[in-house]
């Protein structure tokens, strides 16, 4: 931080009084500057927000990117297989983009999960999330064996060529996981784990 200086003319005698009092009265003015300056510039920077639809904590992987899920026997990594906007059908109210997200078994044993999407846009808008993209139902694997791969399909539907516009320009993808467990292949009343994806501008063309 620059420095700063103060200049005065030396007083007469007769006037010396009245100079020492405006001395005084300045220098406690630039010291009040002065303590103002510091505490600027020793502040610490405002925290940054968390990403959009990501819990404060938790990386943003890129597209491209994967992760482990689970431990011990039962372990599985996940990745982002493709997201598209699909063909516009007749009849349709909106349109529909589908998520693919693939689960390769790095366990020992059979897994089985169900998982819902949330995008997000640049503008903080959610479409989809738990019980409600697939309609409701989600993404639902089968028995994934150990050393297999599973691509499960999800979509969210109902998307205005408004919405897509903004897609387009760039989104978070929220997957939240259930694992199944049990024979009757129950799942938790809250998501086992959460990943989330950046989604590149121009990946969701609207």
């Amino acid at each position: 931080m620059g420095g700063f200086f103060i200049f005065a003319e030396k007083p007469s005698s007769r006037n010396k009084g009245s100079w020492e009092a405006m001395t005084l009265k300045t220098l406690a003015f630039m010291l009040v500057i002065a303590g103002m300056l510091i505490a600027a510039g020793c502040s610490a920077p405002a925290a940054l927000p968390a990403a959009t639809g990501t819990p404060a904590g938790e990386k943003i992987l890129p597209m491209s990117g994967n992760v482990t899920l689970g431990s011990g026997n039962k372990t599985v990594n996940v990745f982002l297989h493709s997201i598209e906007l699909d063909a516009k059908t007749e009849n349709e109210p909106g349109r529909t983009v589908t998520i693919y997200v693939a689960a390769e078994n790095t366990g020992t044993e059979p897994v089985m999960y169900v998982w819902y999407s949330k995008l997000t846009d640049v503008n903080g808008n959610s479409y989809g999330g738990i019980n409600i993209s697939h309609k409701g139902s989600g993404a639902r694997t089968g028995r994934i064996q150990p050393r297999y791969t599973e691509a499960a399909r999800d979509f969210i539907d109902q998307l205005t060529n408004q919405d897509l516009g903004i897609l387009s320009k760039g989104a978070v993808l929220d997957v939240y996981f259930f694992e199944k467990s049990g024979p009757d292949g129950t799942i938790a009343a809250e998501p086992d784990y959460h990943v989330a994806w950046t989604i590149d501008p121009g990946a969701i063309l609207g």
